[in-house]
């Protein structure tokens, strides 16, 4: 893989395994020991291909466990963050607040595939309140029925945080639906960066292929806007 995506052109490559609980679960110290390792693989080959450390942190019941421990993408303050399609969003919106406070910036990895984010969904918060109402007993109970609509996809950009698109989604490789949604997004101006997301050789093999056939479409996505570039996200096994 290192090989396949320096001759493609990438000098550096974020390596972000998976973070989810009782699946992929290694440890920061195991996580930058294996970059470290497979580092010095690629210095032996000759391959001039940079490793860089991060984490996809998944955003599930047990997600608050690791708040306290961030790994953001070396070298920057974003931390990438996937939302599985089931997620509640009242736990989104708080673990995603948790993140910023802490002096993180959230990436969303590949919110085209997130049905959440792609449907536009709305969710009922409470209004903020003043000192008054959130300290008596009478403005407790009105905040109980004072609440606000809000637009997930709409606060998270109001929030700035990244958005990091699959380029695989414009080669149709997740089927035509992600395709249309990634182009949506694209057309609004949501992505702040690009990745490859390549889990696997065989992966990389059919992204560049895909990418190959599609062409000039893709070309045109990657290089006609603001956002931050392409970035290999590599899940390696650790």
């Amino acid at each position: 893989m290192a090989r396949l995506l320096s001759e493609a052109g990438f000098t550096s490559v974020y390596c972000t395994p998976h973070l989810i609980r009782n699946l992929y679960d290694a440890s920061r110290a195991d996580v930058q020991r294996s970059i470290k390792t497979l580092q010095a693989a690629l210095d032996r080959k000759g391959i001039a291909l940079r490793l860089l450390a991060g984490r996809e942190y998944c955003l599930d019941n047990h997600c608050h466990e690791y708040l306290n421990d961030l790994m953001p993408l070396e070298g920057t303050r974003y931390l990438l963050i996937e939302i599985p399609s089931g997620s509640h969003q009242s736990m989104t919106l708080e673990i995603i607040t948790t993140i910023m406070r802490k002096g993180f910036i959230p990436m969303i990895a590949h919110p085209e595939r997130c049905r959440i984010l792609a449907n536009h969904q709305s969710h009922k918060i409470p209004k903020s309140l003043g000192f008054f109402r959130r300290n008596t007993i009478r403005g407790r109970i009105e905040q109980e029925y004072s609440y606000q609509r809000i637009d997930l996809l709409d606060w998270l950009l109001g929030c700035e945080c990244g958005f990091q698109c699959n380029v695989g989604s414009f080669a149709g490789m997740y089927g035509r639906s992600i395709r249309e949604g990634a182009k949506r997004f694209w057309q609004q101006k949501v992505y702040t960066h690009y990745g490859t997301d390549a889990h696997s050789m065989e992966f990389l093999v059919k992204l560049t292929s895909e990418m190959r056939k599609t062409r000039s479409l893709t070309y045109s996505y990657l290089h006609s806007h603001r956002a931050g570039g392409v970035h290999a996200a590599c899940a390696m096994t650790v």
